[in-house]
C-alpha cells in the first residue's frame, strides 16, 4: 500500500512538472527562435543561374588523367570539354587552374585548352585551388556566387575548393562526371564528404540544362550542340532523316 502511494505521488509530480513546462517553455522557445531568425538555405533547392554561376576547372592535367580509374579517360575528356563549351555558350565565365604543369602532373589536357583559347590557365603550387590568391581573385572578380567545380581528383582537387568556397558563403556544386579519381574508395570518400557538407553533386549535362532553363531559348541549339550527348545527336539525326524522306 505504501509503495502504491509513493508511485501515485511520483506520477502526480511528473504530471505537474509536465504541465508547468508546457506553460513556460513555449515563450522561452519563441524568444529563442526570434533571436535566430536566419535558417541556412537548402542548396539542393536552388537552381543554377547563368547570370550567377562561374565554372572552375581544376587540374585536368595529362599526368593526373593517366591515373583515372573510376571512368574512362575518353569519357572524362569529352564531358569536361562539353561542359566548358556549354558554359561559354551561356555566357558563364570559365576559370582553369593547374598544379605545377611543368612538373610531374604535366600540362592541362590539350582538348580543354583548344576549347578555351582565350582562357589563361592559372598555375599554382598549393593543393587546394581556393587557397591560391590568383584563383580566388579570378572567382571574386566575376561577382558571382554559384561556383560549379570539376577536377581531378574528385576527393581533393574538386572537393577541397568546394568545401572552402561553401565556408566562404558560396553556393558550391561539384560536377561528378567531369571529375575523376584513381579508385572506388577515393570516389566514395569524396562523395560522402561533399554530401555530408551539404554540397550538391551534379553531372555536366544537367548543370548546363539547368542554366539553360528553356528549350526555346535562342542559345538552346548551341548548348545542346556543345553538350554533344550521344542519344540527343542520334535523335536529331533521325529527325533530319525523317524530314528528307
Amino acid at each position: 500500500m505504501k509503495l502504491r502511494q509513493i508511485c501515485s505521488a511520483t506520477l502526480l509530480g511528473l504530471a505537474t512538472l509536465t504541465a508547468t513546462l508546457a506553460t513556460t517553455a513555449t515563450p522561452v522557445m519563441a524568444a529563442e527562435a526570434a533571436s535566430h531568425p536566419t535558417v541556412s538555405p537548402n542548396r539542393y533547392l536552388e537552381m543554377l543561374s547563368r547570370d550567377n554561376a562561374v565554372l572552375l576547372l581544376v587540374d585536368h592535367q595529362v599526368g593526373l588523367l593517366s591515373g583515372v580509374r573510376d571512368t574512362t579517360v575518353g569519357e572524362l575528356k569529352h564531358n569536361v570539354v562539353a561542359l566548358a563549351n556549354a558554359a561559354r555558350a551561356l555566357g558563364v565565365p570559365v576559370i582553369v587552374t593547374a598544379t605545377m604543369p611543368d612538373g610531374m602532373w604535366g600540362p592541362t589536357m590539350p582538348e580543354l585548352t583548344s576549347a578555351l583559347p582565350d582562357v589563361k590557365v592559372i598555375n599554382r603550387t598549393v593543393i587546394n585551388a581556393w587557397d591560391d590568391p590568383a584563383v580566388r581573385a579570378a572567382i571574386e572578380k566575376t561577382g558571382r556566387k554559384q561556383l560549379i567545380i570539376a577536377g581531378v581528383s574528385l576527393e581533393i582537387c574538386a572537393s577541397f575548393p568546394a568545401l572552402s568556397a561553401k565556408a566562404a558563403g558560396y553556393d558550391a556544386r561539384v560536377v561528378l562526371d567531369a571529375s575523376g579519381t584513381f579508385n572506388e574508395a577515393k570516389r566514395t570518400t569524396g562523395l560522402q564528404r561533399l554530401l555530408g557538407a551539404g554540397i550538391p553533386v551534379t553531372d555536366y549535362a544537367s548543370a548546363a540544362v539547368e542554366m539553360l532553363r528553356s528549350n526555346v531559348d535562342p542559345k538552346a541549339h548551341d548548348v545542346y550542340s556543345a553538350l554533344d550527348m550521344p542519344f540527343a545527336t542520334l535523335v536529331w539525326q533521325m529527325q533530319e532523316g525523317a524530314k528528307k524522306s
